[in-house]
């Protein structure tokens, strides 16, 4: 293996992270260069921290940049000191996104609808067969502190899609341009029953155990989609008050664990999978 990239070596990184306790990165660093690249003495590996510390904090704080622009729960959280530590994130609901990608794919789009419901809409399960690609839906959610009023009519509709996928397993750009036409059908089928305003606001929602693959998340931004990761969708399971209900699920019979595929570097430093 050649020498890996500052990028590459960030990735790593966020993988060995054990513990909220703040910790020096370069010292997470160290440590991740001698797992990965073994061939390393200790010397090579300090000489690597030394040389690439400061550009894979820029990575990570390049992340968590992209965490805030997602709406997205972070991970793990760096300061943006000259010598850096970083942690993993007190919060981050690990036991509900592991229960998430085991339950049933049906019964995740029910959660989805009493999230909906949480948030103080009218919401529903779509059937389980002919549903158009669309899983749940939630009309008259107000767009303005609960505290105050808004004519129903102009109140938000959620036209929504769930995928139960596996760790290691994103939200491609093609499945959400496929959603994107679904909801869009679903919309005008709405308006037509009356259940919505022609003029009314509509979120196109698509929600995941897993995560978007960049292209997919870049897709998604730019059409002001409400795309959710696995990570976030446990903290609204937690925060709205249906943890207790999400974890008491059995868990779907058909469910096996993936095997995530790891990465190495070719000799130009660029990241290729490698299939388990």
């Amino acid at each position: 293996m050649g020498v890996p990239s500052s990028q590459i070596a960030s990735i790593w990184l966020r993988a060995e992270l054990e513990s909220t306790t703040w910790v020096p990165v370069r010292d997470v660093l160290f440590k991740t260069i001698k797992r990965k690249v073994i061939s390393y003495s200790d010397e090579e590996a300090w000489d690597f921290v030394e040389v690439n510390c400061q550009y894979v904090a820029e990575h990570l704080r390049d992340v968590v940049a992209e965490f805030q622009i997602d709406g997205t729960i972070p991970t793990f959280e760096i300061d943006s000191e000259q010598t850096p530590y970083i942690r993993l994130t007190a919060a981050f609901p690990s036991d509900v996104v592991a229960k998430l990608r085991k339950i049933d794919p049906f019964q995740l789009e029910s959660i989805c609808a009493k999230l909906l419901s949480a948030l103080g809409a009218s919401s529903y399960a779509t059937q389980r067969t002919n549903d158009g690609g669309i899983d749940f839906v939630g009309v008259d959610l107000k767009i303005v502190p609960l505290a105050l009023t808004i004519p129903r009519a102009c109140r938000a509709a959620v036209i929504g899609q769930a995928k139960r996928y596996k760790e290691g397993n994103p939200i491609s750009e093609t499945k959400v341009r496929e959603f994107v036409g679904a909801a869009t059908l679903k919309r005008h089928k709405l308006a037509i029953e009356s259940k919505i305003g022609c003029l009314a606001p509509v979120l196109y929602a698509f929600w995941t155990t897993s995560d978007f693959d960049p292209n997919a998340k870049k897709y998604a931004r730019e059409l002001g989609l409400w795309y959710m990761d696995g990570s976030t969708l446990a903290t609204y399971v937690t925060d709205l008050g249906l943890k207790d209900f999400v974890m008491s699920l059995p868990d779907d019979p058909t469910y096996a664990p993936k095997p995530i595929a790891t990465a190495v570097e070719d000799e130009q430093g660029i990241a290729a999978p490698v299939q388990p």
